[in-house]
């Protein structure tokens, strides 16, 4: 069974879509102020989908966007960030439920350059096969652990980058910097429940309702555009249920993706 809340419509079946919006110039007309949490009026935006298998049975899609601004909360400038994931159908597999788990999506922004391809939806091109697999083992054992220390805990994958963040867990293939960002926000989208085989979905993003948005103070659109925001998803057990036999049973899938670069479009404050 499973519980569905309206999503997005119809999303290109394209692998990647990088959609340039313009460049917005002070007193153009917009939708959504930049100080306004709720929604974005982005300056650039990407998205790419990816495989969540076996609780997905079709690719969801990861959504990248920033706005900027010429003076954030000092005289500098600032970038406006946001995500959300988008839901090509809702083709959800029931016999993939036979615990409780919950899912979720995060998305690292900062210290990180280059051009995304190959495996691990681009991400073996920023740093390579075995820092990808890197990453994937320790976040699978350090949810491993909290699932199995019988401390309570509701978001496991935020708990484990807040982890991840003060204690700089070692990653012998990845750079010093691949983790070194102040925050990764993260967002639960989906929750399963047994017996009952009934799975909770969170409604599809826009930019009229993203999921998450944060604020990156000294950061301009041309240096944001240059930086590769790093999309981690996870699939793993809900607190007080029997916890998972190895770190495998753990889901851990990564996702690279660079917004559009162009000239700039710092906009004043709105």
């Amino acid at each position: 069974m499973m519980t569905l809340y309206p999503g997005l419509g119809c999303l290109t079946q394209l692998w990647i879509i990088f959609v340039a919006l313009g460049l917005v110039q002070c007193g153009s007309a917009q939708f959504c102020s930049f100080w306004n949490s709720g929604c974005i009026d982005p300056l650039a935006q990407a998205a790419v989908s990816f495989q969540f298998e076996p609780l997905f049975a079709d690719p969801i899609t990861l959504f990248y966007a920033f706005d900027s601004s010429l003076h954030g909360k000092g005289e500098g400038p600032m970038t406006k960030t946001a995500f959300w994931l988008g839901y090509k159908d809702h083709n959800i597999n029931p016999y993939a439920v036979d615990m409780n788990r919950t899912s979720e999506i995060a998305l690292r922004v900062g210290n990180l350059t280059g051009t995304p391809s190959g495996s691990n939806n681009g991400c073996d091109g920023i740093w390579g096969p075995h820092c990808s697999q890197d990453i994937q083992t320790a976040l699978q054992n350090i949810i491993f652990k909290i699932a199995t220390s019988g401390d309570y805990y509701t978001q496991p994958l935020a708990t484990a980058l807040d982890q991840f963040i003060v204690d700089q867990p070692e990653l012998p293939s990845c750079g010093a910097s691949v983790f070194d960002v102040a925050a990764i926000p993260v967002q639960d989208f989906a929750y399963e429940q047994v017996p009952s085989e009934e799975v909770t979905i969170m409604k599809g993003g826009a930019g009229y309702h993203p999921w998450q948005v944060w604020y990156i103070d000294q950061m301009t659109d041309i240096q944001q555009a240059s930086q590769v925001a790093v999309g981690i998803a996870s699939r793993a057990p809900t607190f007080g249920d029997q916890p998972p036999l190895t770190p495998n049973d753990i889901q851990i899938e990564l996702v690279c993706l660079q917004a559009p670069q162009g000239p700039s479009g710092l906009k004043d404050n709105d």
